[in-house]
């Protein structure tokens, strides 16, 4: 059950930075989170990822690294060690330390840490649905989707709602389609899900998520009860480039080829 759940609420989506897609109301929500320049300006971000409820093998905490630019990732905790090299991810000591595939897991708690700056990738599509009320409020929104060569999971789509008071990013919501958790299902068939920004904390002139929760969503509403959340803390950026050894594959290590379809 939890690893279905876990299908229906994250994805995963490799992109470079440059150059970026542009709109107007992203572009004030990129101000108002600290500057799409300021972000730029970064090679690399860490954090520790606090209490990810969705994987069968229990709660995850783990140490996450990004390379910015390249978007390679190596993921650390006592029991696994996940890596992206820009083309294979891999995992150690094997696939069931982790209870979900390395690859999926690799990208996604970065894509949505990285939100709404990570909408300025190129590949990705920009409209505007003008705006709607949520919970008595009204918001700013956009919807999102990728050109068909973008990473894993192109067909996916997000739509973002940006507070109009702040043009702070509030929350998306989106489906997920990593080709081996569809279980069979259509595009259509679907459940949408929303990630709601509870919280935000100011990290080097930028303002980034502090907490994350997960809610079912339907007929443009939130699901009553969270379904679960998470935190990142310790965040810190570094303008220095990662050496490429770092993310590159131990001897041992599994490489997880679940997005090639069988």
């Amino acid at each position: 059950m939890k690893t279905l759940i876990l299908t229906t609420i994250l994805s995963i989506i490799f992109l470079a930075q440059i150059p970026i897609s542009s709109n107007a109301q992203l572009d004030e929500s990129y101000d108002a989170h600290g500057g799409l320049e300021t972000f730029k300006q970064f090679n690399v971000v860490e954090y520790d990822l606090k209490d990810l409820p969705f994987s069968p093998v229990g709660i995850l905490n783990d140490h996450q690294l990004i390379d910015l630019n390249s978007r390679r990732i190596l993921i650390t905790s006592d029991t696994y060690k996940i890596g992206f090299d820009g083309t294979e991810a891999w995992i150690t000591p094997n696939m069931e330390a982790l209870g979900i595939p390395p690859r999926f897991y690799s990208s996604t708690p970065f894509y949505f840490f990285g939100l709404p700056f990570l909408f300025a990738d190129p590949g990705t599509n920009l409209e505007s649905l003008g705006t709607k009320e949520l919970s008595g409020k009204e918001y700013n929104v956009i919807k999102v989707t990728y050109d068909k060569e973008i990473g894993d999971t192109p067909d996916d789509d997000y739509v973002a709602y940006i507070d109009k008071d702040t043009n702070q990013l509030k929350l998306v919501h989106y489906i997920v389609t990593y080709p081996p958790l569809m279980q069979g299902k259509t595009i259509d068939e679907l459940e949408r899900h929303a990630a709601v920004y509870d919280e935000w904390q100011e990290v080097d002139g930028l303002i980034v998520p502090k907490k994350l929760s997960f809610y079912v969503w339907s007929d443009d509403k939130l699901g009553g009860t969270a379904l679960g959340s998470i935190r990142y803390e310790n965040v810190s950026f570094k303008k220095e480039t990662p050496d490429a050894a770092t993310f590159q594959k131990p001897e041992g290590a599994v490489v997880d080829d679940s997005h090639i379809a069988k």
